[in-house]
């Protein structure tokens, strides 16, 4: 009997050195609050084995002194289960080293009271707070760090926001949630993909889920033939990246307003936005008066963002929904694509007490540009195209 967990670790120990050119860095928290840096290259008894950073010596610890350790893939293997259960330590071991990564697609969220998890794409980050736009709904929103346990990114990294050595049950749940919630949750995904999927017939292309206003045009057969021109595959991709600057824009607004960003940190936000910009755009404002007629006030995007930054209200949030286009990309004489897409904001100012101090629903049309440039690169001119919001008006006011 004596002979088996020797006979584990020399398992154990073969396949990560068969592994070794695969596999990079692991991160191994301990309970005095440490992290060590190294290679894993087995396990044996109660003792982990592992290559230092610094140094080509292997180096053992003991299990019960580690709280948790991930790899550069988003995964995480807790000692206490290698401890508690020894009869699963090789499926649990090979779940580690030879899974894939969670998601190359998405960030994972992960709040620690109570533990849940959310799929997101992460749009801007500071030391502070994060904002994201969630998977299943597309909602845009933002989240203090103070909430979080820590963010698992799509690139594999991680980073904890809170001390995990008191947070063993918490990273055990964290593992049942990553299984039932998120796993069940792409399958949701994969499955409705292959139902639309087989809605679609043979022969046509697979549109977007909203239905759109006005068909999708391609570029004019007018143009000039000596001006660049999009493809059919290039105009439905800067198509949709217009789409995403306006989801950008969004998200600055949230972040410029937000009262737990520190002052410095908002004005990287208002800069950033107006660089989704054409200079000298504009943004229509609205104002519900005392009695019941509405003001509307032009301002230049830069004054309108710093205007934001200074909101008398304790709390600001603002949605926008419905996005879409109202009228199509077309080519104009100067080269350009130009569209209009349109979406409903709902701005909410609340007070100390969490009360609703103003309230209204817009309806906004922002005008998109796709703008051609020329490009050098190692002595050779190529052709690129960028995307930008300009002006942005109000058509109604509730």
């Amino acid at each position: 009997m004596k002979l088996l967990p020797r006979f584990l670790f020399i398992a154990c120990f073969c396949l990560v050195i068969s592994l070794e050119k695969t596999f990079a860095q692991d991160f191994i928290y301990t309970n005095e609050q440490s992290i060590v840096k190294g290679k894993i290259v087995g396990f044996e008894g109660d003792d982990l084995l592992y290559i230092e950073e610094t140094t080509d010596k292997v180096t053992t610890k003991k299990l019960n002194t580690i709280v948790v350790i991930f790899n550069q893939k988003g995964l995480f293997l807790l000692p206490d289960e290698l401890i508690t259960k020894p009869e699963n330590r090789v499926e649990v071991i090979n779940e580690y080293f030879n899974s894939p990564q969670l998601s190359t697609k998405y960030d994972l969220l992960v709040y620690k009271s109570p533990v849940d998890v959310i799929r997101c794409n992460i749009t801007y980050e500071s030391e502070e707070i994060v904002n994201f736009k969630t998977i299943k709904t597309g909602e845009s929103r933002t989240e203090n760090k103070k909430e979080l346990l820590l963010i698992i990114y799509m690139s594999g990294k991680h980073s904890f926001f809170s001390d995990p050595t008191p947070l063993v049950n918490e990273l055990k749940l964290l593992k049942e949630k990553i299984k039932l919630k998120v796993v069940s949750e792409d399958n949701e995904d994969n499955q409705t993909k292959i139902v639309a999927e087989k809605k679609v017939a043979p022969t046509q292309a697979v549109t977007e889920p909203k239905i759109e206003t006005a068909p999708v045009q391609a570029p004019p057969a007018t143009v000039a033939p000596t001006m660049p021109t999009l493809n059919d595959e290039e105009y439905q991709t800067y198509r949709k990246k217009a789409k995403v600057k306006v989801d950008d824009f969004i998200s600055f607004l949230n972040l410029i307003s937000s009262k737990e960003l520190d002052a410095s940190e908002k004005d990287k936000a208002i800069e950033r936005a107006v660089g989704l910009f054409t200079p000298g755009s504009t943004i229509q404002v609205s104002m519900k008066m005392p009695d019941g007629s509405i003001r509307l006030t032009t301002r230049k995007v830069e004054d309108y963002l710093k205007r934001l930054k200074l909101s008398p209200y304790a709390t600001v949030n603002i949605e926008w929904t419905d996005v879409q286009y109202i009228s199509e990309l077309k080519q104009e004489a100067d080269g350009n694509y130009y569209g209009t897409i349109t979406g409903e904001q709902r701005f909410t100012g609340y007070d100390p007490s969490g009360m609703v101090k103003y309230n209204d629903i817009t309806q906004k049309n922002v005008k998109v540009m796709v703008q051609s440039y020329q490009k050098t690169i190692e002595a050779m001119n190529k052709q690129e195209w960028g995307v930008f919001l300009g002006n942005i008006g109000i058509v109604e006011t509730k």
